[in-house]
């Protein structure tokens, strides 16, 4: 029995000591992170760059030197936790994107960083089929923060100082302008492409929130059934569709509920 524990102790050893590791029977290999280019995309000494899977952060425009609302908080986070750090890469179905990136969840300190990133506010959902296996877990975490309203999820209120404040009634009278609405989802219909929630049952006259499928992987919950009877807050831009008035979202941190 000692002879087999002590091999067994020797295998992991000799594991441990090269430039590969193993999870749950799978290869994870070994990089040393030079570069954090933003909270969801880092490069490796090597000159690869990594887009971590399952999650998304706030975008930065570098070229016109602006960002997105926590953004520079997101990249701020993965800076302080893996700049100059060795992590250990684990892949999914897919290795590369379209663009050339590795896909990978990065494990540094025995955590998953893309699941760390959901927990504390700093990302969104993003699983892309195939590449879907942690989508429980991920889903789990963000849900969590958006109930606690941790790093994005508070935007609304964060800012809803700066911006008017106008109920469903008043939406037309701000056709191209941000602001903030406030009302209940009374009526929701979901399409093969679109969510619709809408402030009145006389959807042909009212202000709808649009949600296009496309997004759907950004939200841990059905936005038709999650916010049904349910009284809101939302971030967006106004603009009219059909002679009525909308707003498109995209990121599920734009509409929150409120008490």
């Amino acid at each position: 029995m000692l002879k087999k524990s002590f091999t067994a102790l020797m295998a992991l050893l000799i594991i441990l000591g090269g430039s590969y590791f193993y999870f749950s029977g799978q290869q994870a290999e070994e990089v040393y992170i030079e570069r954090v280019i933003d909270g969801d995309t880092v490069e490796t000494a090597a000159g690869d760059s990594i887009r971590l899977l399952g999650v998304d952060t706030p975008e930065i425009d570098w070229e016109n030197n602006n960002s997105e609302f926590y953004a520079e908080k997101a990249r701020e986070f993965t800076l302080n936790n893996l700049a100059d750090q060795k992590v250990l890469l684990e892949y999914d179905k897919e290795k590369e994107d379209n663009y050339g990136r590795i896909l990978a969840y990065i494990y540094h300190d025995g955590q998953n960083f893309n699941q760390k990133l959901l927990a504390e506010g700093y990302a969104t959902l993003m699983i892309v089929e195939p590449n879907d296996k942690y989508r429980a877990e991920f889903e789990n975490a963000a849900a969590e923060a958006r109930e606690s309203r941790k790093g994005i999820w508070s935007q609304v209120l964060k800012i809803e100082n700066s911006l008017p404040l106008i109920s469903y009634q008043q939406a037309e009278l701000f056709r191209g302008e941000r602001v903030i609405v406030e009302g209940e989802i009374v009526d929701t219909a979901a399409t093969d492409s679109v969510n619709y929630l809408n402030f009145s049952e006389d959807y042909q006259n009212t202000l709808s929130l649009v949600i296009f499928n496309r997004n759907l992987n950004k939200f841990d919950y059905q936005p038709a059934e999650y916010f049904l009877n349910k009284k809101i807050k939302v971030l967006g831009e106004i603009e009219l569709y059909q002679g009525s008035p909308q707003i498109i979202i995209d990121d599920p941190y734009d509409i929150i509920i409120i008490d």
